[in-house]
């Protein structure tokens, strides 16, 4: 995990290295006042930690690839996916992974639909309110289910409930930073996003081989409908890196 932020110069000199968390939340902090979003009378202190903690998180590439077998560009696969297990821990994972993918990807990415959109007319693109109404519901789920896994008193509650009802706002101040701070985003075109995206993926392809056939292996052993949902969810996830990657015996 890359745990140091090297502030670089427009000019291109190098400033002193510093924590990840503690450049995050500066830059957070000062991009509230600039909105004129203060939070000083400390409503919003819990909510400024869990973002600060989100980009840290994004800036690992093992934590995007934990968090990939959760997520998916639309709500029905995000809800069927949820909705399959009985554990109030896997639906409440299944929609926060989503939720703060969406925020990350409307505010700090700006391609919440996680592929190149080049050469597709615009009548075939969704729209951004579609993807912060999704982003609002999963928080509100997420929210709610963790009030079953860490009861209705839990700071995790109380700091989900807050990301669904401002999602709006926090998408806001993120996309305040992201073009004040983070200005090597903006300098990218939007093919080189999509083709940086790519490289990632194809770095972890190799760990998403070896859980294909961990989880292939207890299809074979105990093969229940919930498993192959499972296996043919992984395969769906490397054939979008690797097309000729196939598993006839599945179909």
């Amino acid at each position: 995990m890359r745990d140091r932020y090297v502030p670089v110069e427009r000019d291109g000199t190098v400033r002193e290295a510093q924590p990840s968390g503690q450049f995050m939340m500066r830059r957070l902090l000062e991009s509230r006042t600039d909105l004129g979003m203060p939070s000083d009378d400390g409503h919003d202190h819990d909510v400024n930690i869990y973002i600060t903690q989100l980009l840290c998180a994004y800036g690992d590439p093992q934590h995007c690839l934990r968090v990939a077998g959760y997520l998916s560009s639309y709500d029905s696969t995000v809800f069927e996916r949820a909705q399959k297990s009985r554990s109030h821990r896997f639906r409440y994972t299944v929609y926060k992974a989503n939720a703060d993918h969406l925020l990350m990807s409307i505010a700090v990415f700006q391609n919440p639909e996680g592929r190149s959109t080049e050469g597709r007319p615009p009548i075939c693109r969704r729209d951004e309110e579609t993807f912060v109404g999704r982003g609002k519901t999963y928080y509100d789920f997420a929210s709610a289910y963790s009030q079953r896994v860490f009861g209705s008193t839990s700071g995790v509650c109380e700091v989900l409930g807050k990301l669904a009802a401002g999602f709006e706002q926090y998408v806001r101040l993120l996309a305040h930073l992201r073009g004040e701070y983070f200005e090597f985003v903006s300098t990218l075109s939007e093919g080189e996003l999509y083709h940086l995206q790519r490289s990632a993926d194809t770095e972890g392809l190799e760990t998403l081989r070896d859980e294909f056939l961990d989880l292939y292996t207890a299809w074979r052993q105990d093969p229940t409908l919930e498993a192959r949902a499972r296996l043919l969810d992984m395969l769906a996830r490397i054939q979008r890196i690797d097309p000729d990657f196939r598993a006839d015996s599945l179909h």
